[in-house]
């Protein structure tokens, strides 16, 4: 029986995939790398320390991961000034997910002044019973980490959840943690592998009517 579902923030909540890349590439180009929007989307799903670090020893920046880091955000929180929305049924799933008696849990290898953002400007932030960010952990996904920390804090067993999650990296965290995972294919992520996952879709509207259908929790 499932009783929580562990919410990834990017591209899942929130279709944001296209705004990171905007902000990478704008800030690379500075250091005179023009790298392409397919390349960035293989880091989908890690942290941008894990990110950036790659990327210094890729391509020998002179500079360092917490500069990368600091321009980035600098670039990002302007264009979601500009637009910032929830993926298509999403909102409407999670409220009848907490309505029907599950417990809630966003899993981010976002910061967590960034997922706050989201969830402020999205006003879902009470909806949920735990929140894990990228200063949480001290490895990144696929390391089940931050999936495991999640139910922790929801005092649940790993296999009592369900992920849902947009990125082969975090599908694979969430299969190595002994969860249940939904894959969501957003084409803003790019050709994410997500075979792994127990149910693929591609739109949360649909979900949210099968799992109306089913047994309470179950997937």
């Amino acid at each position: 029986m499932i009783k929580a579902a562990i919410f990834d923030m990017d591209g899942v909540i929130v279709d944001s995939e296209p705004m990171h890349i905007e902000a990478e590439k704008r800030i690379l180009l500075k250091y005179g790398v023009e790298i392409s929007a397919d390349e960035l989307r293989t880091y989908t799903g890690t942290t941008a320390e894990s990110e950036f670090a790659d990327l210094i020893r890729k391509y020998g920046l002179k500079t360092t991961v917490d500069r990368l880091f600091r321009e980035k955000e600098a670039v990002l929180f302007d264009l979601l000034e500009r637009r910032t929305e929830p993926t298509k049924g999403v909102i409407k799933l999670i409220k009848s997910l907490k309505q029907q008696g599950l417990k809630l849990a966003i899993a981010s290898s976002g910061h967590r002044k960034l997922v706050h953002y989201f969830l402020r400007k999205l006003k879902i932030v009470s909806l949920f019973d735990s929140i894990v960010c990228a200063e949480d952990i001290t490895r990144s996904k696929p390391d089940p980490e931050i999936f495991l920390k999640a139910a922790k804090n929801l005092s649940l067993d790993p296999a009592e959840c369900v992920v849902i999650e947009d990125s082969t990296l975090g599908v694979t965290a969430a299969k190595s943690a002994g969860m249940k995972c939904i894959a969501f294919r957003n084409p803003n992520s790019g050709n994410q592998d997500l075979s792994k996952a127990d149910l693929i879709i591609d739109d949360f509207r649909k979900l949210d009517t099968q799992w109306r259908a089913m047994k309470l929790g179950s997937v």
